[in-house]
């Protein structure tokens, strides 16, 4: 196991492959990985060409790989996330229905259904729950979208036949978040608003931690947790960026009771030259509120430029009482000039 992640693991951070990208050859990818280290759990994507075209085979693959840490974890790590299908309907029963057939074809104990965040109301999460089957909510792109998914989340784990004793995830889309964020500033293009590059997704979802955590530490999850409920786990997911910024991503999330989902490239870049070290979310609260702000001084609003993902949205007007754009927001402290740095360098892209 390479150092970095032994140090996620001593972290209490969870390892997770993201083969989205690579479906087709998903089982070699996991393979390769639990050579590298331990992995808690694999998230793939949705088939490519004919959905019976061996897909489900290969998921059965990947499922049989993890599932020796999944009995030898209690149920606890081991898991392997797949999106079901989208349809025609997309009510609860239809959500459930495609669920229960996911189960059915697949018949794994470590199988978890992933479905989006904005079709992950309580109906439907308590149908995915009552199959027996583990749920990951996907998709999630702004802290007050987390805290809706969270709240309908712990709603749907309390059944009216009692609490559920399901695993279940909540995963947040870092440099989805940021994507999106970085091209209304590049279009501002200012030396001050080139300044916030890179800053927007690991600040949203530091804050999104802090939603987690005030959920998950109510009375009302304490009544669940006293009954056996697993406690939902958030799940970084930073597949969206090249392997190195994937893998700097990964760094600055380092918490304990969650997990990262990375690509095999950001896996292998983080064995490379990572450095994990010690915690990096619970004291940065404050400054992912300051980029936030920041950002809102531009007229960018993180719920407006995520809400439509892959459609470009409209910026808010600019406020009457906002100085004009030459003025700096924030400065930078001044940093000595720095000799260059090889590729491989895990730093802000």
């Amino acid at each position: 196991m390479n150092h970095a992640w032994k140090r996620l693991r001593a972290e209490g951070v969870d390892v997770w492959i993201d083969v989205s990208a690579a479906a087709g050859g998903a089982a070699r990818e996991v393979r390769r990985a639990l050579a590298q280290g331990e992995v808690a759990g694999a998230r793939m994507g949705a088939p490519q060409g004919d959905p019976a075209d061996g897909h489900a085979t290969e998921i059965g693959r990947v499922c049989d790989q993890l599932l020796p840490r999944h009995r030898a974890s209690g149920g606890t790590k081991g898991f392997v996330s797949v999106p079901l299908p989208a349809g025609p309907a997309d009510g609860a029963d239809a959500w459930a229905a495609r669920a229960r057939a996911l189960r059915d074809e697949i018949d794994r104990p470590n199988l978890v259904v992933r479905v989006p965040a904005e079709a992950a109301d309580t109906a439907t999460l308590r149908a995915l729950f009552a199959l027996g089957v583990a749920v990951e909510v996907s998709g999630v792109c702004s802290p007050r979208r987390y805290g809706q998914a969270a709240t309908a989340l712990l709603s749907a784990l309390s059944t009216p036949e009692g609490p559920t004793r399901t695993s279940s995830f909540l995963s947040f889309d870092v440099t989805g978040v940021e994507r999106h964020v970085d091209a209304r500033l590049d279009l501002i293009g200012s030396d001050e608003a080139k300044a916030l590059r890179g800053r927007a997704g690991l600040a949203c979802a530091r804050l999104a931690h802090r939603t987690h955590e005030m959920t998950f530490s109510s009375a009302r999850w304490g009544a669940l947790a006293a009954a056996g409920t697993p406690e939902p786990k958030l799940l970084w997911v930073t597949g969206g960026a090249s392997p190195y910024r994937s893998a700097h991503c990964v760094q600055e999330l380092v918490t304990r009771g969650t997990a990262t989902a990375m690509r095999p490239a950001a896996a292998r870049a983080l064995a490379e030259a990572g450095t994990v070290s010690g915690d990096r979310v619970w004291r940065h609260y404050a400054d992912a509120e300051r980029t936030l702000a920041y950002l809102n001084w531009f007229g960018i609003s993180v719920e407006s430029v995520t809400q439509t993902p892959g459609k470009p949205t409209e910026m808010a007007a600019p406020r009457e009482d906002r100085p004009h754009v030459t003025t700096r927001p924030l400065r930078a402290p001044h940093q000595p000039h720095q000799p260059h740095q090889p590729h491989r360098r895990l730093t802000p892209a």
